[in-house]
């Protein structure tokens, strides 16, 4: 039975790099991490780090168990710190969570116009990826939810702020550039960044390229849809994104190209049914459709 602890600790060496770097920031002694990631390498039955020349270095599956662990991890970090806020009285009256997407443009935009309605409101905003959304609003960790994507709980509450489209981004000297608008089989030759297949982003993409049996030339997958912005200024290629992220490009060396024949996507709005207020919700709505009008969203 592999206990939190183990891949607290484990967590911490993936992060550090070593044993003594992850002792320090524990503040625990060294001989307990190398027990413990040995303990945690004889649970598993796998060899977690490669040893060599007084440096571990993480195997495939560590990097995998990774991927799950720190996500966790990170929640539940999250949610001690909201618990340490209420006991020592310093609770955030307003906690939004938003997926990277809603974070570039709408919601900032959204929680200033909370904010001017109501001087002196505490205000936080916590980015978190489509799997983080569900229990930071079931664990009553925030008090809503902003998304692109379907949050599937019967304890939670959607409702729909706009309907938003997917774009291309395409460097101002690419030939793609002067077109007005873009379909899939216009850009499939061209060198693509893509999605990672479990993502929403991702397999909604892929879907839509199967659909009409096209191939798409990827050049480089990454997670999130903000992080294509960097990759095609080093040459990767171009990117399909949705429209709240290209509202966070402000450089003008990169075009924002209208994609046709590609699905739509709400702009959703979640809350626990049993949890927040009311009034502070439908204050949240107004200023979320608001921000989305100003961004022609709308």
């Amino acid at each position: 039975m592999l206990s939190f602890r183990q891949l607290e600790i484990f967590r911490s060496v993936m992060v550090c790099g070593s044993i003594s770097a992850a002792a320090q920031q524990m503040s625990i002694a060294q001989p307990t991490v190398t027990n413990t990631i040995k303990r945690l390498e004889d649970v598993l039955g796998v060899e977690l780090f490669e040893r060599g020349g007084g440096r571990l270095t993480p195997t495939r599956v560590a990097q995998q168990i990774f991927e799950v662990v720190q996500p966790s991890i990170v929640s539940m970090e999250q949610l001690s710190l909201t618990v340490k806020e209420i006991a020592g009285g310093r609770h955030v009256k307003f906690r939004l969570g938003v997926s990277p997407s809603v974070s570039q443009a709408l919601a900032p935009r959204a929680l200033r116009f909370l904010a001017e309605a109501n001087p002196g409101v505490s205000l936080r905003m916590d980015t978190l990826s489509l799997k983080q959304i569900k229990d930071y609003l079931l664990l009553a960790e925030g008090d809503c939810a902003v998304t692109i994507f379907p949050v599937k709980d019967a304890f939670l509450v959607s409702q729909q702020i706009a309907e938003i489209a997917l774009v291309c981004l395409v460097p101002i000297d690419h030939p793609l550039s002067q077109h007005a608008s873009l379909s899939l089989a216009d850009i499939a030759s061209e060198p693509l960044i893509f999605f990672h297949p479990n993502t929403p982003h991702g397999k909604m993409l892929r879907d839509t390229f199967e659909t009409l049996a096209v191939q798409p030339n990827i050049a480089i997958e990454t997670r999130f849809a903000e992080s294509a912005i960097n990759l095609i200024y080093e040459g990767f290629g171009i990117a399909v994104v949705d429209e709240l992220t290209s509202k966070g490009v402000r450089q003008t060396d990169i075009k924002v190209v209208p994609l046709a024949g590609t699905p739509r996507l709400p702009v959703l709005l979640h809350h626990h049914k049993d949890h927040g207020s009311p009034r502070v919700l439908n204050m949240m709505r107004t200023c979320l459709i608001r921000a989305a009008r100003e961004l022609d969203l709308l």
